[in-house]
């Protein structure tokens, strides 16, 4: 079991937050998230003066379904690390899974105040309001600055293209999500996206074959029901043709 062997590994470096981690994550999807807890709040003893010891404890806590835990950890501790990036950064991601939004882009932002290139937080920021459809504009100077710092990023490259799909700008849409489909072609979320661009382009068989392999991809986000729908749709307009 997981649990054991990262439990044994940890009894020879008790003090490896990496190692207390894996095995945090072990007990939880054992079902015994009480347990991983309890090694991670006890690492966060051990470590007080590490942010990593608490964004750790607060993705568990938002992986058993305690998010509210994870808000007041995070809350908590932010102010004793003024410079740091990942305890907003997290906190940030953690408001975005409980859909409070306007929380979510404060969170970013005061990432964005600390480290103005920070990639990840700018691209989560884009990416956030391009799937709410909201301020598209925005969105896509997010993420075309995240591009910049990382141009070859192909969870960057969906973000804009996934942008430009909801402005629809197909074309912009096409060029991005291919690139993004081309480099990382078991992410089902991007797979799913080229499909989308493919079908209002017409272009059903090429869908179809994304769309397949979002099936046979990482599953993770994917309602295979609705792709299943999609590919059916495909099918019936080629059909048509």
């Amino acid at each position: 079991m997981a649990a054991d062997l990262a439990r044994v590994a940890r009894s020879q470096r008790p003090d490896d937050l990496r190692l207390a981690r894996l095995e945090a994550q072990a007990l939880r999807q054992t079902g015994k998230p009480d347990q991983g807890i309890a090694v991670l709040q006890d690492v966060v003893k051990k470590h007080a003066d590490e942010p990593a010891a608490y964004v750790a404890l607060a993705q568990l806590y938002s992986d058993a379904s305690r998010g509210a835990d994870a808000v007041q950890l995070l809350r908590d501790v932010e102010p004793k690390f003024p410079a740091d990036t990942a305890i907003p950064f997290e906190l940030g991601a953690v408001f975005d899974k409980q859909k409070r939004f306007a929380d979510a882009e404060a969170a970013f932002h005061r990432v964005l105040a600390r480290q103005p290139d920070n990639a990840a937080a700018l691209n989560y920021l884009g990416y956030m309001l391009a799937e709410r459809g909201e301020r598209l504009d925005e969105s896509v100077r997010y993420l075309k600055k995240a591009l910049e710092i990382e141009p070859d990023n192909g969870s960057f490259l969906d973000s804009l293209g996934w942008a430009y799909y909801k402005s629809d700008k197909l074309d912009l849409a096409l060029d991005n999500l291919r690139r993004a489909a081309d480099q990382l072609k078991t992410n089902s979320v991007i797979q799913d996206h080229y499909g989308d661009v493919l079908f209002k382009l017409k272009r059903y068989d090429e869908a179809i074959a994304a769309w397949t392999r979002v099936l046979s991809g990482d599953g993770e986000s994917i309602d295979r029901g609705g792709i299943d729908k999609k590919i059916r749709a495909a099918k019936q307009k080629l059909g048509k043709k």
